[in-house]
């Protein structure tokens, strides 16, 4: 992808004031002459804030903001990609984003990390790299052969990008921290809910047997209670039969015996028996005192033979008809009617006896009746009987507790084959993963760029080799060198020889060009005036090789007396301590 800056300018950015600057960027070789403190680094803050919202150097965002006027930073952007020309504008105090492609405003996300997000879409390229591919400087003003090992890999994994792979196996690090607690807390939680579903299935089959030995003495009990039921209805079902044959037969023999007899009869008979017997008494009474007396105690008349045998054959002939008819007539009426009374009497005994077998019957009923009532609440009380214990509850807590170790385990699982992507994650993340293939594809490349460089300034019998840990092997006529050995000329060609390297590499790794490059204060090192013409000279070589479409920006002090073609000047100088920027062009 390649990238076109058409222009940029800006306002009130660190020393520039309201009046601000403009730049028209030019293909072939620049220079930017600077005054110490003037403004010359702001350019790059103005550039790469505007298309990224933060400063080239590492400052705060605030700080790029003018401190006399305290606001109104604004840079604006104009730029091509294809055929299509774009313009961002860019501003702090008050806040500007905006963005125009062919004059028309874009309609952008809501957000300010969203719209940023748009515009590295839209440029192809992140800050990061950014600043790898448009500028090449002097890191920290501490030349790259003289940092320690583990500065030279940050600092490269820093210029290609890939020290985000270190931020990445951090965060996998504290990922996988995490879920290794995380997967030992649900371990443990596991471990838990296993007893307490043992604990539970004990539990259960306990009371399962409690409660089959309670369905079992109630089903005991039921049997033997419906056993007394069914005897007590086979009793009263016998003494009602038994009730029913005594009521027919009282029935029978009441109507056998018919009304009672009448007693006034009796009574009659046995006055008449009483006076027939006191007449009979009499007659004998009499009898006597005719043998004893001269008087008849019938008439009182003096009692003669014939007369005494007159009243005696009277007497002897009613007592006679008295004794043998009436008497015995008399009798026989009563015994009659003593034999019928007796009869109904021995009936009446009869009925009544079995009166009272039957009421004996009917109390036996009741009584058994009161049993099978007390029987049959039983039969209902013993069949609502429910067992207190209960599985159910029990039942379903284990359900939740198999689910939810279920659950557990494949979270358990997930976590382990997390734990082991992240494991696999940190190796290839590590040094000796692709860093390490980074590497030892970089060495070779890199070896080879250098050495390319340090042969065009002139050092053809010294070589730098890298390994994959960056450490170099340097030679000169094949004799083993130090850096410290080489002179301060010669430590700066060696010194842009790595820059101009890496610049190259960054290019051909991103796959992303544009029309700028600006070298700043490189050549304000210890280098001779031959040194900068060979440098300049590369430089010629490079835009050549970009086809004439490359516009290179150089920061310097040591320009003003060698003889350059230049396609425009940036001087920067200044005014009541306010920048300002004159170019002149040609």
């Amino acid at each position: 992808m390649f990238v076109e800056f058409k222009k940029l300018s800006f306002c009130n950015i660190m020393s520039y004031g309201a009046s601000g600057a403009e730049i028209n960027f030019q293909t072939g070789l620049n220079t930017i002459k600077p005054v110490n403190g003037s403004g010359k680094s702001s350019i790059l803050d103005a550039l790469t804030f505007v298309l990224f919202g933060k400063p080239y150097r590492d400052i705060k965002l605030s700080e790029l903001v003018n401190t006399t006027n305290g606001k109104g930073l604004e840079v604006t952007c104009e730029f091509k990609i294809g055929t299509d020309m774009y313009m961002i504008r860019r501003g702090l105090k008050p806040a500007i984003f905006e963005i125009y492609k062919n004059g028309k405003e874009m309609d952008m996300l809501s957000t300010k990390k969203l719209n940023q997000d748009e515009i590295d879409k839209l440029l192809g390229i992140n800050l990061r790299l950014f600043k790898n591919i448009v500028a090449v400087a002097v890191t920290n003003n501490k030349p790259f052969l003289s940092l320690p090992i583990g500065d030279k890999r940050a600092l490269i994994e820093n210029i290609f990008n890939i020290d985000v792979l270190g931020l990445m196996c951090k965060d996998v690090k504290k990922r996988k921290t995490v879920n290794n607690t995380e997967l030992d807390l649900k371990t443990t939680e596991r471990r838990g809910i296993i007893n307490s579903i043992e604990d539970n299935e004990s539990y259960i089959e306990n009371m399962r047997q409690y409660i089959a030995s309670f369905n079992e003495v109630k089903d005991t009990n039921l049997k033997t209670i419906q056993e007394n039921i069914d005897k007590y209805q086979k009793e009263i079902d016998k003494r009602s039969k038994n009730l029913v044959i005594a009521e027919s037969k009282i029935k029978e023999l009441t109507e056998e015996i018919g009304t009672i007899p009448d007693r006034s009869v009796g009574e009659s008979l046995n006055l008449e028996i009483g006076k027939v017997q006191s007449i009979i008494d009499n007659i004998n009474s009499t009898l006597s005192k005719l043998k004893k007396s001269r008087l008849c105690p019938v008439c009182n008349s003096p009692l003669d033979e014939g007369h005494a045998r007159k009243h005696i054959e009277g007497m002897l002939a009613e007592k006679k008809t008295m004794e043998k008819e009436t008497l015995p007539g008399l009798m026989e009426q009563y015994h009659a009617y003593s034999d019928t009374v007796k009869a109904y009497q021995e009936k009446q005994s009869f009925i009544q006896t079995i009166r009272d077998k039957a009421r004996t019957e009917e109390i036996t009923r009741s009584t058994l009746e009161t049993e099978l009532n007390k029987a049959k609440q039983n039969l209902e009380k013993e069949s609502s009987k429910v067992c207190p214990a209960s599985v159910d509850s029990y039942v379903e807590k284990l359900n939740t507790l198999r689910t939810q170790c279920e659950e557990l385990n494949k979270d358990i699982d997930t976590l382990t084959e997390k734990i082991l992507i992240d494991t696999q994650l940190i190796k290839i993340l590590g040094d000796d993963g692709i860093k390490s293939y980074f590497f030892k594809k970089l060495v070779k490349v890199l070896n080879k760029s250098v050495n390319e460089y340090l042969n065009k300034f002139e050092l053809k019998n010294t070589t730098i080799e890298f390994d994959e840990t960056m450490t170099e092997t340097m030679m000169t006529n094949l004799v083993p060198r130090t850096y410290s050995s080489y002179s301060s000329g010669e430590r700066t060609r060696i010194d842009m020889s790595i820059l101009l390297a890496f610049f190259d590499i960054s290019r051909q790794i991103s796959n992303w060009s544009c029309n700028i490059l600006f070298i700043d204060e490189l050549l304000d090192q210890n280098i001779d005036q031959s040194g900068i013409e060979q440098f300049v000279s590369t430089l010629y070589n490079l835009i050549q090789l970009n086809k004439k479409k490359l516009g290179i920006y150089i920061i310097s002090h040591k320009l003003n007396e060698l003889k350059i073609q230049i396609s425009s000047t940036i001087e920067i100088r200044k005014v009541h301590d306010y920048s300002i920027l004159e170019v002149k062009y040609g």
